[in-house]
């Protein structure tokens, strides 16, 4: 009877979690209510062995690469949206069991019974919430909500396996038996009203706002940057990447699921002011963010957007690319960078003799530093627009790092607090196991091969090696000798370069193999390596059937 009771509880309990779930979802979207399965895949992330974390995303990385189902960075996060899920659900499936065999298995009447259940679920969870803020409501109003959906959890599990036990021991009660019919057919009809509710909403909030501009006076929009001329006589390969990439597709990897929000950034400030004000400062005025710098300085600072942005704006195209881009991968990616240089900020700081490291803490908790070497470098800055537009909330808004030769690790988004410290820090993915320097390697990559007649065909890719730049691209044949590609101008130092070789090839399946040449003359090494801990390396190669 105990097995029984387990698997009724545990099957009523997926059958109610799955609208509990879309319930949630739909609060978070309308309301920007705490989504608990994102809570708890990011609190499991944080708590778990680094070394663990890190194998569980290589792994990621390395299928969808493999695979080539589409973009990296967009697949991998739609993956872990649906791993947070799976496993919450797989948590409420576990949990309906345990019900069933303990407080299920009681005396009192099915509504007391499930209000106990609820009100466990509710101490589960609420933590969670409150563990990463309230998103965008306060306290009492998020742990309300979460106690409603709780309790409506638990009075449905209370009733659906109470129900179904006495239908068993009453096999001709039809009348049980239609009610858990209904239950089963309404919790997924309410799953999928949940799910389309805020799609709903929004489509009328996009009407409204389309309404809205056409009756009113267009906003004024930056023109998209305008790139330097190519390289005389160059005209890349058809299906090679574009040499700007939009900011759409520009990759994103983070350490969350969803991007911070305003409410984050106002927690975190007004968690600052407090502190000062509490510190006898009383002519600080309320702001939605301040960027705080502090730490072995003369001078601390707490400045809004507008002084960041009163620097000289510097501008430079640059390419990124993620230290986890396995060779021949898509998480790398190009576009103009603009803000203010990191040294003329920390400038007016003051730096103390002592500094060594300039740590970064972000609203999202990542943390990560870069030595004075990096700091000085007149070419890192803090961004607050990529390609003439202001940074979206995906990318970092509103403030992130560039800084050349290094790997994204070492590029923060949405930093709140640059400090000064006297010790060599290591930031979120160096305590897990990742390089300290995260210095960009070498890769050249085969985008596109485009066949024509007669056996001929047209190669075409991208090569990129940090600040060093790119000196010469070569292709083989099989093991034959390598032939130099024709080059593109870069569109700076900092960016990657596109590359094309024209070729004549006999009938018969032929691989291609290239490599790159940096600025310093150094050849990219064909070892083979993966991603962790500095990077991946190798050659790509590609196969091609010549008819």
């Amino acid at each position: 009877m105990t097995i029984k009771r387990a698997i009724t509880g545990a099957a009523f309990a997926l059958v109610i979690s799955i609208p509990w779930l879309a319930l949630l979802y739909a609060g978070q979207q309308v309301a920007n209510l705490p989504l608990i399965p994102i809570r708890f895949f990011e609190w499991i992330t944080r708590v778990l062995p680094g070394g663990l974390v890190t194998f569980g995303l290589e792994a990621m990385i390395q299928a969808l690469h493999a695979l080539r189902l589409g973009p990296t960075s967009v697949l991998g996060k739609a993956l872990e949206f649906v791993m947070a899920y799976f496993m919450t659900l797989i948590i409420l499936t576990l949990l309906g069991a345990f019900y069933a065999v303990t407080i299920g298995n009681t005396r009192p009447r099915w509504y007391i019974k499930g209000l106990a259940a609820g009100l466990i679920l509710w101490l589960f969870i609420s933590p969670l919430a409150a563990w990463s803020g309230w998103s965008g409501t306060t306290p009492l109003i998020g742990a309300g909500w979460l106690l409603l959906l709780s309790l409506l959890w638990g009075l449905a599990l209370s009733w659906g396996v109470d129900t179904y036990l006495q239908t068993l021991e009453h096999p001709v009660d039809m009348g049980r038996r239609r009610l858990i019919t209904r239950l089963i057919a309404g919790s997924f009809a309410l799953s999928g009203l949940a799910v389309l509710l805020p799609r709903w909403l929004a489509a009328d909030e996009e009407e409204e706002r389309v309404a809205d501009v056409g009756t009113g006076t267009p906003s004024p929009t930056e023109p998209a940057p305008t790139p330097p001329p190519t390289g005389a006589g160059f005209t890349p390969v058809e299906g090679t990447r574009p040499e700007i990439t939009p900011i759409e597709d520009f990759y994103r990897v983070d350490i969350n699921l969803l991007p911070p929000g305003q409410e984050d950034f106002q927690r975190e400030t007004d968690s600052f002011l407090q502190r000062l004000r509490a510190q006898g400062e009383t002519e600080i005025q309320p702001e939605s963010y301040l960027l705080v710098i502090d730490g072995l300085v003369e001078n601390p600072l707490a400045i809004d957007l507008n002084a960041i942005k009163a620097f000289p704006m510097v501008e430079q195209y640059a390419t990124l690319a993620c230290i986890s881009n396995p060779v021949a991968g898509d998480l790398i990616s190009t576009t103009l960078f603009q803000g203010a240089r990191l040294k003329d900020v920390l400038d007016r700081a003051g730096l103390s003799p002592e500094t060594v490291d300039i740590k970064f803490t972000c609203v999202d908790g990542y943390t990560e530093s870069l030595p004075l070497e990096s700091v000085n470098d007149a070419r890192t800055i803090l961004c607050y627009s990529m390609g003439n537009q202001p940074l979206t909330q995906e990318h970092g808004a509103p403030l992130r790092l560039y800084t050349p030769d290094r790997f994204g690790m070492k590029n923060p988004k949405w930093i709140i607090k640059i400090e000064a410290v006297d010790t060599d820090y290591f930031g979120y993915w160096e305590q897990r196991g990742w390089s300290e320097g995260a210095w960009v390697k070498t890769t050249s990559v085969i985008d596109t091969i485009q066949k024509r007649e007669s056996g001929r065909i047209e190669v075409g890719g991208i090569a990129f090696a940090g600040a060093r730049g790119i000196q010469k691209v070569e292709l083989r044949v099989d093991e034959e000798e390598w032939v130099e590609a024709q080059l593109d101008r870069p569109l700076s130092p900092l960016t990657w370069v596109l590359w094309k070789v024209n070729l004549e090839l006999s009938p018969g399946r032929h691989k291609l193999t290239v490599r790159s040449v940096d600025g310093n003359g150094e050849v990219q090494t064909a070892r083979q390596s993966a991603t962790l801990p500095d990077g991946a390396t190798g050659h790509h190669s590609m196969d091609v059937e010549i008819g």
